[in-house]
C-alpha cells in the first residue's frame, strides 16, 4: 500500500470521529483533527506523484475520501450550530459536481471525476468548515469567500464541459 492512500484512508476513519467531537461538544478537538485531515488531503498528492506509480482508482479513492471529511461534517454543524448556510451550499456543490461528473462521464464514455485545481478551491472550503466548528462570529465572512471562490469553480468547470462538447460536434457544411 502506498503511503498516499494511507493518507487519503486516514481521512475516511477521522469523518466520524469528527463528527462524534462536534456532537459532544468537544469542538477543540474537531478542530485539530479536521485541520489534520485537510492536511493529509495536501500531502497525498505529493507522496502519490513522489512514488512515481500510476493508479487508475487514485483520483477516485482521493475525491472520495474528500467527500465523507466534508460532507458530515457539515452535516454535523448544520444540526449542532444551526450553520444552515454551510448545509445549502454544501447540497447545492454537490448537486452541480454530479451533474459535472455525469455531463462530463457521458461524453469520455465512461465515468469520469474531473479534477481541475480542486487543491485551490479546499483551501477555502476547509478553513470554512473549521471557523464553523469552533463558532467564529465572523464566519459568515469565510463562507462568503468561499462562495465566489465556488463560484469562479462553477465557471470554469461550465467552461471545460463547454469544451469537451464543442469538440465533439461533427462538421457539417
Amino acid at each position: 500500500m502506498r503511503m498516499a492512500d494511507v493518507l487519503t484512508g486516514s481521512r475516511i476513519v477521522a469523518a466520524p470521529i469528527i463528527v462524534w467531537l462536534i456532537f459532544s461538544n468537544r469542538t477543540d478537538a474537531a478542530y485539530y483533527l479536521f485541520a489534520a485531515a485537510a492536511i493529509t488531503d495536501l500531502l497525498d498528492g505529493y507522496f502519490a506523484r513522489l512514488s512515481k506509480k500510476t493508479t487508475t482508482y487514485g483520483a477516485t479513492f482521493d475525491g472520495l475520501a474528500d467527500f465523507f471529511l466534508v460532507y458530515p461534517a457539515i452535516v454535523s454543524l448544520a444540526i449542532k450550530m444551526d450553520a444552515y448556510w454551510l448545509l445549502a451550499a454544501g447540497l447545492i456543490l454537490i448537486v452541480f459536481a454530479l451533474l459535472v461528473v455525469g455531463l462530463i462521464s457521458k461524453k469520455k464514455g465512461g465515468f469520469t471525476i474531473p479534477h481541475l485545481d480542486t487543491n485551490l478551491l479546499a483551501a477555502f472550503v476547509y478553513p470554512t468548515i473549521m471557523v464553523y466548528i469552533i463558532d467564529w462570529r465572523y464566519a459568515e465572512i469565510v463562507l462568503l469567500i468561499t462562495f465566489l471562490v465556488s463560484l469562479y469553480y462553477v465557471i470554469k468547470y461550465v467552461r471545460y464541459i463547454q469544451t469537451i462538447y464543442k469538440q465533439a460536434k461533427p462538421n457539417i457544411p
